[in-house]
Formats: structure tokens, sequence, C-alpha cells
């Protein structure tokens, strides 16, 4: 994807009792997945991250969603 930095959003979601949430932000893939992970771990598996949504700043909608990266 060839972007300028700050175009789009990447939102790490997960599941919390049921729920989905939002787990890390980041203006690139790699910062919103390490703080999903970091998110994930400190909740002692209460909160499982399940992939990262992109939106396109400015917009409500996400645009594409991304897998996880193990």
């Amino acid at each position: 994807m060839n972007y300028t930095l700050g175009e789009y959003l990447y939102l790490a979601m997960g599941e919390c009792n049921g729920h989905k949430v939002v787990m890390g932000i980041g203006y690139t893939y790699e910062y919103a997945d390490k703080k999903a992970k970091q998110f994930e771990e400190a909740s002692q598996g209460k909160v499982k991250y399940i992939d990262v949504s992109v939106v396109k700043s400015g917009d409500k909608e996400k645009c594409k969603t991304l897998e996880r990266q193990v």
C-alpha cells in the first residue's frame, strides 16, 4: 500500500467479554500491532487480539481489514 504518513489510521482490534474493542492505534501497521500485542499480554488473556482495521483519516468506515502478524 503506497500512502502518505497520516493518510490512514491502523486500529488493532480485539475481543473482550464478547465485545469488539480497539487495542491500539497507529499511523503504521507495525505500531498498532506492537501495542495490541502488549495489551493482550498485559491483560493475561482476557482480551484477544484479532485483526487490524485500516481507516482513511477523516472517514468513519474501515476500508480494509488486515490479518494480524504472528
